[in-house]
Order: C-alpha cells, then sequence, then structure tokens
C-alpha cells in the first residue's frame, strides 16, 4: 500500500506513471487491469487515457462507438470521490445484453468494475477504473476496501497533475524554464524559510500580494495562517493541498498549490546550490497565463462560439465594456452572453472565470508581453 501511494503522487508530476499506478491497484485488488480518463460525453472526445493492462485495441473501440454505456450512465449523478461496484448499479446479467458488453469488455473477459468520479466540471469528467473478469467474479469487501482508502489520494494527485505544470522543470532544476514559467515556484526548507523563489513569485512580492522573507506568506493575515497551515503540514509529511488568496489589488484571485519534495528531488536541487529543499508551492495568477482557446471552451463547456469569444475576452481582466469594444458588441449582449458562461462554466464572476480559464497557457515565451 505505501509502494502504491508513493506511486499515486509521483504521478502527480509525472503523468506516465499512471498505467503503473493501475497495474498496481488491479494487482492489490485481484483485477486484470485498469483505466483513468478524461472526457467528454457531449463532445464525444477523450482528452486523456492512462491504460494500465487492458486491451487497447478494445479502449479503441470503446471511444469511438461506446463513450455513453451502462456504466457511464450510472455514474452520471454519483458523488465525486464515491466508489461505485458495477454490480450494485448495473447487474451482469443485464450488462450482457449490450453491445458495450460485447465490443468492450467481453474480449477482454470483464465483467465487473470499480468506479470512481474523481473530478467532474458540467460535462467533462476523469473517471477512474478498475476491472475484474467475470472468471474472478465480484469485488469482495477486502477489495472494496482498498480502492476506498486510496480513493481520496487518486483524488488529490489528479487535482495536483492539473495544477503542477512547473514540477517538471523542478525535479530537473531546470531553472531557465522555472523563470519562465508564468506560475510563481517557492521551494522552502524543513523549517519553511524561502531557500528559492523564481521571477514570477518575485513579481508577486514586489506588486505586495506574496512575502517571501523568511517564510512564504501573503499580504492577507487569514490567508497567511491558512498558508502556513498548509506548508507545516506538508513538512510533517502531509500529501501537500491547495489553496487561494485575492491579489492584494482586489483584481484577481490566485491558486497555491504546495506538494513536499521527494529525496530524489532535494539531491537534484542540492546539486545545483539550493540546499535544505523540503516542499515547494506553485502560485497560478490567471493575469499572467494564457486562456483557453474558443474552441476548447465550446468543447469542454458546451459554449456557442459566441460566447467563447465573450468568455476569452472577459477573462484578460478588463471591463464589460472593454471587451464590448474589443468584440465590436455592446454591453448589454456582452452581459447576456456571460450571464450564460457564467452558468454553464458554474463560475461566480469574471475573477472565477479567468481562473478557470488559467489552465492552458503556463510557459510565456522570453520577452513576451503580458
Amino acid at each position: 500500500m505505501e509502494r502504491i501511494l508513493d506511486l499515486i503522487y509521483e504521478a502527480a508530476g509525472q503523468q506516465d506513471l499512471w498505467p503503473a499506478v493501475l497495474t498496481a491497484i488491479a494487482d492489490l485488488t485481484g483485477s486484470e487491469g485498469g483505466v483513468l480518463f478524461g472526457q467528454s460525453v457531449t463532445a464525444e472526445q477523450v482528452y486523456f487515457d492512462f491504460n494500465g493492462r487492458l486491451n487497447q485495441q478494445c479502449s479503441q473501440v470503446y471511444q469511438e462507438r461506446h463513450m455513453q454505456n451502462a456504466w457511464s450512465e450510472a455514474m452520471e449523478d454519483k458523488p465525486i470521490g464515491q466508489v461505485v461496484l458495477s454490480d450494485e448499479v448495473v447487474p451482469l446479467r443485464e450488462l450482457k445484453k449490450s453491445v458495450f458488453y460485447d465490443e468492450v469488455l467481453r474480449p477482454q473477459g470483464i465483467g465487473h468494475n470499480a468506479m470512481i468520479a474523481l473530478a467532474a466540471k458540467d460535462d467533462f469528467r476523469v473517471a477512474f477504473n478498475i476491472c475484474r473478469s467475470t472468471r474472478r467474479g465480484e469485488f469482495d469487501a477486502a477489495g472494496r476496501k482498498h480502492i476506498e482508502m486510496l480513493a481520496p489520494h487518486l483524488r488529490r494527485s489528479v487535482t495536483l497533475g492539473f495544477r503542477l505544470t512547473g514540477y517538471h522543470a523542478l525535479r530537473r532544476a531546470a531553472f531557465d524554464v522555472i523563470d519562465q514559467l508564468a506560475d510563481g515556484v517557492v521551494v522552502m526548507g524543513p523549517r519553511a524559510h524561502v531557500v528559492f523563489a523564481n521571477q514570477a513569485s518575485c513579481s508577486l512580492e514586489a506588486e505586495g500580494t506574496l512575502k517571501l522573507k523568511p517564510s512564504m506568506a501573503t499580504w492577507s493575515a487569514p490567508h497567511s495562517r491558512r498558508l502556513a497551515n498548509l506548508v507545516r503540514s506538508t513538512l510533517a509529511g502531509g500529501a501537500g493541498g491547495t489553496m487561494s488568496v485575492p491579489a492584494v489589488d482586489g483584481t484577481r484571485l490566485l491558486t497555491i498549490v504546495v506538494v513536499g519534495l521527494r529525496s530524489e528531488e532535494v539531491a537534484m536541487l542540492r546539486g545545483a546550490f539550493i540546499r535544505n529543499a523540503a516542499c515547494a508551492a506553485f502560485v497560478i495568477d490567471p493575469s499572467q497565463r494564457g486562456t483557453a482557446s474558443s474552441q476548447q471552451l465550446t468543447d469542454a463547456y458546451g459554449l456557442t462560439r459566441a460566447e467563447a469569444r465573450v468568455a476569452v475576452a472577459a477573462s484578460s481582466g478588463g471591463t464589460t465594456s472593454e471587451a464590448a469594444v474589443m468584440l465590436g458588441l455592446s454591453a448589454n449582449t456582452v452581459k447576456t452572453h456571460l450571464r450564460r458562461v457564467f452558468a454553464k462554466t458554474d463560475t461566480r464572476g469574471q475573477a472565477e472565470l479567468a481562473a478557470l480559464l488559467a489552465t492552458i497557457g503556463v510557459v510565456r515565451s522570453p520577452g513576451e508581453v503580458s
């Protein structure tokens, strides 16, 4: 179990480890294999797919013809993080009547599944599945307990993986890349003192949003206390986590992700003359990042082309009137589109919308104007 937990958290920053994670969990539970994927059923698109020992040809058939199936339909109303055993929602005798079973499951001898929705946003969903054969039968109580124990760790790793854009560069000590990141990167020692901060972090310090000496803090005392607790927990061996903090001028909402550093990363940093590294914080500033394209927003959130254009314009930090001038629309038309955008993306204003759209375009080109 300890080895699997290590793999799960390593996969947050090294996604090619996910097949090993899935295979290890399958071995732990006496299963054939597993899959972790992010998909939009409405857009009929799988955005990423990590396969642990399942038949790749059958996975391709799934993506082409069976994204909507008895198992996916049963998971639509299930809470994030809940372990759902397929036999509890779709009896095997009913599943065997489906073309999905004939074309995807039967060729692999699979008849049972442990499913978890790890993340969801409107129609986009990150799904985790561990599949057992009809020969081995349903999951027993021990198998279910194992997966329930791992579920919160899987969720944390997936969430961190979406946000740790600078993790690869940090673990390689590639500081030329780190200083080009739009995200702030702060490395801290075992007593939470700052031992390294990249240019983006220093810029946030210069504007007054962050404090980097001697320890990392924010301009807001309540947020600083929460950050200190998060860092303290991570240094004590916790899984790390995320928090949000408003900029000092109130124009935007920043996200801070704190993670522990493993021994090999500490050694790499020591070789780059950064001593006593123990954990790192990544500060995601939506005003410094690129935004999603209109087509990506249309695919992911079901926005119309006009709504997507308004979403991209509004997320740049300007006023509604400025967005209207930029797009050649009336201010009332922009407001109408924005109301629909907020509803479809489940955001409550332009700051949250900007933070949502800031998950793409992390690395700026040298000399690029923000």
